[in-house]
């Protein structure tokens, strides 16, 4: 079989290869509860290159959020509650976020000197 996320040869029945699992095991163990600094950390300290960390952060599977919208999410909703303001991005929100700004389709910036869209 092959991996879900890096898509080389994962084993017999593995869906993951051993280095995407880490990546999985090290964020599913303290995601949530270190920054992004504290997670690259951790990363180097497992030996993971960012190549292969960037490949299972931002692995599309099917239609749902990837880890990296998951990660984007949470620390979104942690930095707005430190600011006394409700948290209430979920995954599919960044993602939906994403994808507009990956085809052009979202009407959020413009460059100085450009006219902005109608309605700004």
């Amino acid at each position: 079989m092959r991996c879900l996320y890096c898509r080389k040869p994962a084993g017999l029945v593995r869906r993951t290869c051993i280095r995407c699992a880490k990546v999985i095991f090290v964020v599913q163990k303290v995601g949530g509860e270190v920054g992004v600094t504290g997670l690259v950390d951790i990363f180097i300290a497992e030996g993971l290159a960012r190549e292969q960390v960037d490949a299972v952060l931002d692995a599309q599977i099917g239609d749902q959020p990837t880890i990296r919208d998951r990660l984007t999410s949470n620390m979104a909703n942690s930095l707005m509650r430190g600011l006394g303001m409700p948290g209430r991005q979920t995954p599919e929100d960044v993602r939906r976020v994403r994808l507009a700004a990956a085809t052009g389709q979202g009407s959020g910036t413009w460059i100085a000197g450009e006219k902005p869209p109608p309605g700004h």
